[in-house]
C-alpha cells in the first residue's frame, strides 16, 4: 500500500482529492493532509509517504521550497503538482527542480489521477523497507494517543495506567494548567446516514479530525481526540491573557460548523466544558458535556452551548393532552383537530427545558402510537409515508436530534395521511382487518397463525380470510410476509445488524430461509442488498 500525503491550502481541494474514489482499492491510503509546505514537512517525517500531491502557491512555504528541500532528505517522494490552468510556467520550474508530472486540481478525474501515480510508484523507489524504531514511533504517534484518548474515556478500568501513558508523550497542552474540553457531534446522525448523502464514514472522521486539528492549533494549544462513533473533543489550555474563552471558542466552532455545512452537508453541535486540571478531570469533561448535548433537543443547529446544570423534573402531560382526546380525533378523522392538538402539543413540550428529552419522545411515542392504531382503519397505512428525507413517523420521532424538527416532520406526515385518505373517499377498513393488521406491525417477532388472528378479532379462520383478502387485495399470510420483507429491507439500509439478527427482529428464526425468501422478494440477497444501497449512498454523496 503506498502512502499519499495531500497538501494545499484549499480545504475544499484536499477533501475533494480524498473523497474523489476509495484509495485503498488501487493500491493507495491517504496518510496525511497539510495546509502548507511548512506543515507538510513536519508531517512528511512522520508519515514517510511516497506520493505527495501538492499545491505550489502557499505561505509561509510554498509548494517550490517544499519539493527542493525533499530533493535533498527524501528522494524517494515523487512530487505531483496540482495545478490551475493558468499556471504553466510555475508547473516548468517545478518539474525543472524534480516534480513527477502536473494534473489540474479542479477538473481531475480518478483515472487519470491514478494513472499519473502508479507511473510515479513505477518510477520511484518506494518505502516499502523496513524503517527504524523511531520513525515508526513517530508515525503512529497520533494514532497512539488518540487510542489512549479513547481508552481513557471508555474504559472503567485500568485509568491510571492509560493516563500515566498518555502524559509521557508528546501533547500539544498540559493538563496540569487550566483546560477545557469542547464536544462536538453530528446533528440528526442516523437520518443522514440512512439518506446516504454520506462519505464514507472512516473518510469524513479523518477529514474532520484533520480539519478540526488545523483550526483549532492555529491560535490555541490544542489536542483533538474521538470518543464515539461520530463524536470528537478538543482539549484546549486556556490562554492567560484571554477574558472570555467562550467567545474564543464559539468563534472557532462556528468555522467548523460551517465547513462542515459546505463540504459535507452536515450540521454539528459542540459543548464547552467548565474548566478542568489534571488528566483525571478528562471524563468528568465529557460527562458534563454528554449532559449538555443532550438538552440541544429543545435548541438548533450549528451551535455551541455552555454547560448548565439543569434540575430536571418528571414529565407528565395535563389532561387536555391525553390519549384519549386524540384518539377521538382521529377516529373521527378530524383532520383539523388533529393539527391544532399536535401543534399545540409541541409548543407545550419546547418550554419543558426541564425535561428529559427521552421522556418527551417516549409521550410523542404514545401519541404516535394512538394515531397508528386508530388510522389503521383507514386504507392507508401511515408507516408507509415517509418525510422529505424518507423518515417515517416512528422514525422521526427516535431519530431527529431536535424537537422542531420531529414537530416538522410529524405534521407533515399526518398532512400527507390526510391527502391520502380523501383521495379514497374516505374509505374505511373494516374493524376486525384494522386490529389485524396493527397486531402484525407491533408483534412481528412473534409467530403468527391465521386460526389466532381471527379468534382475536372474534372471527372464524375461514371467514376472516376471505374477508381480510377481500378488503387488501391479498391474504394475510401475503401480507405478513411483504410486512417482515419491508422492516428487513429498513434494518439492512439503517442498521449495522447482522442478517441473522435481522431474521430474528422480523420474526424468521432461520438465518437461511430468511436470506432464501428475502431475495425471492427482493431479487438479491440480503447481503447484496445492503452492499448495493452502500454503493448507491457513496456514489451520490459524490454527486
Amino acid at each position: 500500500m503506498k502512502r499519499v500525503m495531500i497538501v494545499d491550502d484549499e480545504v475544499l481541494v484536499r477533501l475533494g482529492i480524498q473523497s474523489l474514489i476509495k484509495w485503498e482499492n488501487y493500491g493507495y491510503q491517504i496518510v496525511s493532509d497539510a495546509s502548507d509546505g511548512e506543515e507538510a514537512l513536519q508531517k512528511i517525517r512522520q508519515y514517510q509517504p511516497d506520493i505527495v500531491l501538492t499545491d505550489l502557491k502557499m505561505s509561509p512555504v510554498d509548494g517550490f521550497e517544499l519539493i527542493s528541500e525533499c530533493r535533498e532528505k527524501y528522494p524517494h517522494i515523487q512530487f505531483i503538482v496540482l495545478s490551475s490552468y493558468n499556471d504553466f510556467d510555475n508547473v516548468r520550474s517545478a518539474m525543472k527542480i524534480g516534480a513527477f508530472d502536473y494534473v489540474f486540481k479542479l477538473t481531475v478525474k480518478p483515472e487519470e489521477l491514478l494513472k499519473i501515480m502508479d507511473e510515479a510508484t513505477a518510477a520511484g523507489k518506494g518505502t516499502d523497507t523496513v524503517q527504524d524504531a523511531p520513525t515508526l514511533a513517530d508515525r503512529n504517534l497520533e494514532v497512539i494517543k488518540r487510542g489512549l484518548f479513547k481508552r481513557i474515556l471508555n474504559s472503567e478500568t485500568f485509568l491510571k495506567k492509560y493516563l500515566e501513558e498518555l502524559i509521557k508523550l508528546p501533547l500539544a497542552i498540559s493538563f496540569d494548567q487550566p483546560f477545557y474540553i469542547l464536544s462536538i457531534t453530528i446533528d440528526d446522525f442516523k437520518v443522514v446516514r440512512k439518506k446516504g448523502d454520506f462519505m464514507d464514514l472512516e473518510l469524513l472522521i479523518f477529514t474532520m479530525d484533520n480539519i478540526l486539528s488545523e483550526l483549532f492549533n492555529r491560535h490555541h494549544r490544542a489536542e483533538v481526540f474521538q470518543y464515539g462513533e461520530y463524536d470528537f473533543a478538543v482539549a484546549v489550555n486556556r490562554e492567560e491573557d484571554q477574558n472570555n474563552f467562550f467567545a474564543a471558542m464559539d468563534k472557532e466552532f462556528g468555522i467548523f460548523s460551517s465547513c462542515a455545512r459546505q463540504y459535507y452537508g452536515l450540521e454539528v453541535s459542540g459543548a464547552l466544558s467548565m474548566e478542568c486540571t489534571g488528566t483525571e478531570a478528562l471524563k468528568d469533561a465529557i460527562a458534563q458535556n454528554k449532559d449538555t448535548l443532550k438538552m440541544r433537543f429543545f435548541s438548533e443547529p450549528g451551535r455551541l452551548h455552555s454547560y448548565d446544570r439543569t434540575v430536571m423534573e418528571p414529565a407528565f402531560l395535563p389532561p387536555g393532552f391525553h390519549s384519549t382526546v386524540l384518539a377521538r380525533l382521529a377516529s373521527e378523522h378530524d383532520f383539523y383537530g388533529i393539527r391544532k392538538f399536535l401543534e399545540e402539543l409541541f409548543e407545550f413540550l419546547k418550554e419543558k427545558k426541564q425535561w428529559e428529552p427521552e421522556e418527551i419522545r417516549y409521550l410523542l411515542r404514545k401519541a404516535y402510537g394512538t394515531l397508528a392504531a386508530s388510522f389503521a382503519r383507514s386504507r392507508a397505512d401511515i408507516d408507509m409515508f415517509l418525510d422529505k428525507n424518507g423518515i417515517n413517523m416512528e422514525a422521526s420521532i427516535n431519530d431527529y436530534t431536535y424537537l422542531e424538527k420531529i414537530r416538522k416532520s410529524v405534521l407533515e406526515l399526518v398532512e400527507q395521511y390526510k391527502k391520502e385518505y380523501e383521495s379514497n373517499s374516505g374509505r374505511i377498513l373494516r374493524k376486525e382487518v384494522a386490529e389485524a393488521k396493527s397486531f402484525v406491525r407491533n408483534h412481528m417477532k412473534e409467530e403468527m397463525q391465521v386460526a389466532d388472528i381471527a379468534a382475536m378479532v372474534n372471527m372464524s379462520g375461514s371467514y376472516f380470510s376471505h374477508v381480510f383478502k377481500k378488503e387488501e387485495g391479498i391474504s394475510f399470510v401475503e401480507y405478513v410476509y411483504r410486512v417482515r420483507m419491508e422492516h428487513a429491507r429498513y434494518l439492512l439500509e439503517s442498521s449495522d445488524l447482522k442478517v441473522n439478527e435481522i431474521a430474528d427482529e422480523v420474526g424468521i428464526f432461520n438465518p437461511n430461509y430468511f436470506s432464501t425468501q428475502f431475495k425471492k422478494s427482493v431479487g438479491q440477497s440480503p447481503l447484496e442488498y445492503r452492499q448495493t444501497r452502500l454503493k448507491k449512498a457513496e456514489e451520490n454523496s459524490r454527486m
